[in-house]
């Protein structure tokens, strides 16, 4: 075979595998006991990997709240003191098999939802919503105080253990049915999952009420169960996950296999490169702000790896799916639908799995090729929320993966793989 012949195979291998994934959530484990490389002080984040001194301030506060979490030091003076000993670990998320949302601050001791994709038997771990009061806190925004550290103890010893005896006792919950029913039910899987939610925790309520374990410790983790907004949002960025994984390093592949930012620089890597990171200046995202007072001034570039979701066809890849997401930006659902279109011309298939009624019941798009983003000069869509300089969020919109990441990519493609 040539060249193009070689890719053409291996992208059809790469997309098969996303297409037939068959993620499952199986279990919640400390991320110590999962995630591969995360020992006693080491500290994972969002995006691609950075230097503490280069980090924006929502990075750098979350090296500090891991310190103080984990009780590597006393007091913020003290945390600065131990990274810049160079005794702190620090890893990009999407190096590993985990994913991080908004900051990715994950340590040891933080419980994670496991999801495992049966087809190949990779596992992934991916942290749960902090609940309605704290939601981004210490994972997601990188915060830390007495409150969100107690609060996190709460979820890994009484929220949570209910959650896990009833997946454990079903053998795991398989998540692409709920996936593909909440397509067709308004959900993009990026921004809104309110389906999504629905669904799972329809699915999950009556075994937890045949638990038999104190009232009010299932009352509690009931309420945290529902009252969590988004909270099936990290079983669609675990999903997502699992299946890139199982293209990393497949040769003659220009399928893109990770998408993320850390406020700083935009990274993407390919099926075909392995672990190689091609990056450049993380993008600004364009919707609307929850308040007036908000201008561009106070938002930060992207930051954080929830757009793996757009790797397998999520979020703006299905923007179809969701007009009321893209109603936030002001468009209409002619433009939504346009918007997945425009992604068919730069990926290498659809998805039978995933139906859209606004497609007249057609399959969204998977598998974005570098090649065809170059070509088309059509960048990807993501979709996700816009987050303050001072932390959390203040609106929710779009963005479009930088070309410089693609063009990058394919030069060192053409190098590796020249005939």
């Amino acid at each position: 075979m040539d060249l193009k012949e070689k890719i053409e195979a291996a992208n059809q291998v790469a997309v098969d595998h996303i297409i037939n994934s068959n993620p499952v959530w199986v279990d919640i484990l400390p991320a110590g006991e999962v995630i591969k490389g995360l020992d006693d002080y080491t500290v994972i984040h969002s995006g691609p990997p950075i230097e503490f001194d280069d980090m924006v301030m929502l990075h750098q506060r979350g090296m500090i709240s891991a310190c103080l979490f984990e009780g590597w030091a006393r007091n913020e003076e003290e945390a600065r003191e131990l990274i810049k000993s160079g005794k702190i670990k620090m890893i990009s998320a999407l190096d590993t098999n985990t994913v991080g949302a908004g900051t990715g601050i994950i340590t040891k001791s933080v419980a994670m939802i496991i999801i495992e994709d049966k087809a190949t038997g990779i596992r992934v771990a991916t942290f749960p919503a902090e609940g309605v009061r704290f939601q981004g806190g210490f994972c997601g925004w990188g915060l830390y105080s007495p409150e969100i550290a107690e609060n996190l103890r709460i979820m890994r010893e009484e929220y949570l253990p209910p959650l896990r005896e009833v997946v454990r006792r079903r053998g795991g919950i398989p998540l692409k049915p709920i996936l593909a029913e909440s397509f067709t039910m308004g959900d993009e899987n990026h921004t809104r999952q309110t389906a999504a939610d629905f669904i799972f925790k329809q699915d999950i309520t009556l075994d937890m009420l045949k638990l038999d374990i104190p009232k009010q410790q299932l009352i509690d983790a009931m309420t945290y169960l529902i009252e969590t907004p988004r909270f099936f949002h990290c079983f669609g960025q675990g999903a997502a996950r699992a299946a890139m994984l199982s293209n990393v390093g497949l040769p003659y592949s220009t399928v893109v296999t990770a998408v993320c930012g850390n406020g700083v620089e935009f990274g993407i890597k390919v099926a075909g490169m392995g672990d190689e990171w091609f990056k450049a200046p993380a993008m600004m995202m364009e919707g609307k702000y929850t308040s007036t007072k908000y201008t561009i001034a106070d938002q930060l570039p992207w930051l954080g790896d929830s757009c793996v979701v757009e790797c397998a066809g999520m979020g703006g890849m299905a923007a179809a799916a969701s007009p009321i997401v893209c109603n936030l930006r002001g468009l209409s659902v002619k433009d939504a639908i346009k918007q997945t279109r425009d992604m068919e011309k730069v990926c290498v298939t659809k998805n039978p799995n995933f139906v859209v009624p606004n497609l007249d019941f057609d399959c969204l798009p998977v598998g974005i090729d570098i090649r065809k983003v170059v070509k088309t000069g059509i960048e990807p869509n993501i979709h996700g929320g816009m987050f303050n300089k001072e932390g959390g969020l203040i609106g929710a919109g779009m963005g479009r993966i930088p070309m410089e990441c693609f063009v990058k990519a394919l030069k060192a493609f053409a190098e590796k793989y020249k005939e």
